[in-house]
């Protein structure tokens, strides 16, 4: 009977770890941590999705990314984000002066990362860092 009993109780152990080892959601639940949009902070989403894919992203955000229940769309900073290697290439097809004049002159869709002044925002990088002021579109 005793050794039936640890059977069951391995089984159960066994069974238990097996279902947990599938989830690597290491994604909050709720809410996320402070530093959630800080590219180098150990909590940044862009660390914990590649290494988990954007899946558990979708309870909160919805099932295409678009707001959700959060009413918060991915795609509010990643139309044009990650840049591709060749944004800062002015020879290049997808050069970031080139997306902005495709767009009318229009800087609004960099504002949501750089901030309202184009200063750095969320984003921490601003646009006058690389452009004087006075030359910036």
């Amino acid at each position: 009977m005793k050794y039936m009993s640890n059977i069951v109780f391995v089984l159960l152990i066994i069974g238990l770890a097996a279902g947990c080892s599938e989830d690597k959601n290491p994604l909050p639940g709720v809410s996320h941590p402070e530093d959630w949009n800080t590219q180098s902070s150990v909590d940044f989403h862009g660390s914990k999705v590649l290494e988990v894919g954007y899946n558990s992203c979708k309870s909160c955000h919805g099932s295409d990314l678009k707001g959700g229940k959060t009413e918060f769309s991915c795609f509010q900073c990643h139309q044009t984000y990650p840049h591709p290697d060749s944004w800062n290439l002015i020879t290049d097809d997808n050069f970031h002066g080139k997306y902005i004049e495709n767009n009318n002159g229009s800087t609004d869709y960099c504002k949501g990362c750089h901030g309202s002044n184009l200063q750095g925002g969320r984003s921490g990088v601003s646009c006058y860092s690389c452009h004087p002021p006075e030359e910036a579109p």
